[in-house]
């Protein structure tokens, strides 16, 4: 991926991203996007994605894979529990050059 945005993320709602470790492969699903600020010189939103309960992911940089995206090296941070898995941020705060008006 050449760079990231949230419209290129958007894409990929409802889909997998794996997550490879010692023990297997961690599946992660991306269930939205939370756009919190988008100006001319600043981009700013998160991932938010549901995995199972176990393995756990600790807050760390992963090498996420995706179909469609390739390979992200990405840092994944444990955001909840849920009955049925663990919810990840994954916050992007990006400097853009300001476009002329």
């Amino acid at each position: 991926m050449e760079f990231f945005s949230a419209a290129a993320f958007r894409e990929a709602i409802h889909t997998e991203f794996r997550i490879g470790l010692e023990g297997g492969a961690v599946i992660l699903r991306l269930e939205t996007i939370e756009e919190l600020a988008i100006r001319s010189d600043v981009e700013q939103f998160s991932l938010l994605l549901k995995g199972p309960l176990d393995p756990f992911l600790p807050q760390q940089m992963y090498r996420l894979q995706h179909e469609q995206l390739g390979e992200l090296d990405l840092f994944v941070v444990p955001i909840g529990r849920e009955q049925d898995g663990f919810k990840y941020e994954i916050a992007f705060n990006l400097l853009r050059e300001p476009k002329e008006e």
